[in-house]
């Protein structure tokens, strides 16, 4: 009797000592999900274990200090989508010519689309009686330049953090990735005074739309960021088709030609609404970006401020 109670003791130690040891290993290990159940393409991520410490590099944006007040280094969505975008491309390009190379670019473009999406924030909205849904992303620190306090969002990098998920998308056919896109593009159908991008503007007794680069109450109204905007959601529209896309990019178009006039400075141009007179770097891509609007919509009017406007 006492020799089978003792066996029975032992065999209970062994599986609960087995039980310890598979609990420890799993905890190392870490347990792998697929993240595209539908994706034929290469399973890259894992689900991270709380606390986990990857390796690997982010963006970071040094500030240094903004009238008096020290930002210095940032990571901003801006700039992490823009590095994304970037990995894309690469991907595109090398998908055929080099596979096992454009597989890195295409891994790291997915991870930073990943933390852009964790650093989102998915906010519900009522307009005239319908619900709108929309995920936008606000920067973590002030900006005095503007007058901008934590919190801030802003239409070039709502534009680019859209466009960086669509590109997601096209790369993988992972549909998660075109939804958080069409999420994004809503930000820009509500109203500033209710967290979106939206703003009004009024000129001879008629409403514009605005997709401020700086969000705030009164913006500058910043140009380049606006239309660099509006050519994205154009892009997006041309892409997937969207309605809303079309009509915010049309209404974008119509706002760029009324108010064209107000950053004229002769044979320069102005940065904003402010009358800040651009550097070189923004004369130069505010001009650029005029040959690229007369290029996709032949209205001379763009034409005209390119030739007008130096290098």
């Amino acid at each position: 009797m006492c020799e089978i109670m003792l066996k029975n003791i032992k065999i209970c130690f062994l599986i609960f000592i087995i039980t310890i040891l598979s609990f420890i290993s799993g905890y190392i290990v870490g347990v792998s999900q697929p993240m595209y159940s539908e994706n034929p393409i290469i399973q890259y991520f894992k689900n991270p274990k709380p606390f986990s410490v990857e390796n690997v590099n982010i963006p970071i944006t040094y500030y240094g200090t903004i009238k008096g007040k020290y930002i210095g280094y940032q990571i901003t969505p801006h700039n992490v989508n823009e590095e994304a975008r970037k990995c894309f491309y690469k991907y595109f390009k090398l998908k055929d010519k080099d596979p096992e190379e454009a597989e890195k670019y295409l891994r790291r473009g997915l991870f930073l689309t990943e933390y852009l999406i964790s650093q989102s924030e998915k906010e519900t909205v009522n307009l005239n009686g319908k619900n709108i849904i929309f995920i936008i992303w606000r920067y973590n620190f002030d900006f005095p330049e503007y007058n901008l306090s934590k919190g801030w969002a802003g239409s070039l990098c709502q534009a680019g953090c859209m466009k960086t998920l669509y590109l997601a998308y096209k790369c993988t056919g992972d549909k998660r990735y075109l939804i958080l896109a069409k999420e994004a593009l809503n930000a820009f159908i509500v109203p500033v005074e209710k967290g979106g991008l939206l703003k009004i503007r009024v000129k001879d007794n008629k409403t514009y739309y605005w997709y401020p680069e700086y969000a705030s109450k009164n913006p500058p109204y910043v140009l380049n960021g606006f239309i660099t905007s509006v050519i994205w959601i154009g892009e997006f529209a041309n892409e997937t088709n969207d309605k809303e896309a079309y009509l915010l990019y049309k209404e974008g178009l119509k706002s760029i030609k009324s108010f064209l006039s107000e950053y004229d400075a002769g044979d320069w141009s102005y940065y904003d609404a402010l009358k800040h007179r651009c550097n070189e770097h923004y004369e130069h891509l505010q001009r650029l970006q005029m040959l690229y609007l007369y290029n996709i919509t032949k209205d001379k009017i763009f034409l005209k401020h390119y030739n007008k406007w130096k290098e």
